[in-house]
């Protein structure tokens, strides 16, 4: 590519994402208010254990984000052309309990004032946490059962801090997923290739939990649909009632369907991280090879004669998103990772996949 291409697109990206009305909106947006803890998630999670006492860990981790999926409250924030949020809040952060409840109990009068990354933890919540959520996970927790199979000799180890063991503040993640699986495929190819799986292994809980998380999956989308369609019919700036109804029409789509255009591919992309946040709340959930897998819809996009500053102001919407997602961390693991590292890295450059 000559060297006069790559500095009008250079150009084109920084008029775009750096001096955008929609993009500067919604970064002001993100920074507006104080970080505040959300227990919506921990509360549904818990919510759902109650209900699959008994089961399989695996269909009640399953079914526990597929109740997140289906009754988290959601919205479309101002200028949005993106949708799917962890919390309708900007920049909370989220619980895991089934982790580790303890850190949550010992530190919950000193989130807000702690030197690193802090959280408003309100009185009310705090009383729910105290009298609800920490009863129910307390020996039932990831770290009641890892601290049941250690020996003696790795505790008194662990007590004089000869080695650290398993953080469990939150999920770890290290996760890169199959995105171009999702990209190329669709939802409704997953649900498929699995009826398929279940039908050939009846018991084998692995599809069976896939099954109920895609399932989860394809509802979530369509309660974006519902919500966009709702919002543009009360929405009085034309541009803004288009952009909702395509919002809505592109929801539906995917909720079965592989996407089409580079606009398509970032929503599916962004919504299957979402449903990975909510099932492992943790750091590291990767983007990968970003370049590689959405190049073609880039320019399939463009091919089609779609503008490439609307390519450019979708991929600023999806990089505001991003930065959204904040971890909490308990206050040892905060003065390590301070400033909210989520490990949403991308792996970019090279000419081909190898």
């Amino acid at each position: 590519m000559e060297t006069g291409v790559i500095n009008q697109k250079e150009n084109i990206a920084n008029v775009v994402i750096k001096g955008n009305p929609r993009i500067q909106m919604m970064k002001e947006h993100l920074f507006k208010e104080k970080r505040q803890i959300s227990l919506e998630r921990a509360l549904l999670y818990t919510e759902s254990y109650r209900q699959t006492e008994g089961e399989p860990t695996i269909i009640r981790r399953a079914k526990a984000v597929a109740h997140i999926l289906a009754k988290v409250e959601i919205s479309i924030r101002e200028g949005e052309l993106l949708v799917g949020n962890r919390t309708i809040r900007p920049r909370s952060g989220i619980l895991s309990p089934e982790m580790d409840p303890y850190w949550i109990m010992q530190e919950i009068d000193t989130i807000a004032t702690r030197p690193q990354d802090q959280f408003e933890f309100t009185e009310t919540d705090k009383k729910i946490y105290r009298e609800e959520l920490f009863p129910y996970w307390e020996k039932r927790s990831m770290k009641d059962f890892i601290n049941r199979e250690l020996t003696d000799e790795v505790k008194n180890a662990l007590k004089d801090e000869v080695f650290k063991l398993n953080q469990t503040d939150k999920g770890q993640g290290h996760i890169i997923m199959d995105f171009p699986g999702i990209l190329t495929q669709g939802i409704g190819s997953y649900l498929a290739r699995l009826d398929e799986k279940i039908s050939a292994e009846p018991e084998n809980h692995f599809y069976q939990a896939g099954k109920i998380i895609f399932i989860g999956m394809k509802e979530h989308f369509l309660r974006y649909a519902q919500l966009a369609e709702a919002m543009s019919k009360n929405e009085h700036d034309l541009q803004r009632k288009q952009e909702l109804q395509i919002i809505s029409q592109m929801c539906i789509k995917l909720s079965t369907q592989r996407p089409d255009s580079f606009y398509e591919a970032l929503q599916l992309l962004w919504m299957t991280s979402i449903v990975g946040q909510y099932e492992s709340n943790a750091s590291s959930l990767s983007l990968g090879r970003m370049d590689q897998y959405l190049y073609p819809f880039y320019k399939a996009s463009l091919e089609a004669g779609i503008d490439e500053a609307f390519l450019y102001e979708v991929l600023g919407d999806f990089y505001i998103k991003t930065n959204d997602v904040v971890l909490l961390r308990s206050q040892s693991s905060a003065k390590c990772f301070a400033g909210f590292p989520t490990g949403y890295t991308v792996v970019l450059g090279g000419l081909d996949e190898l």
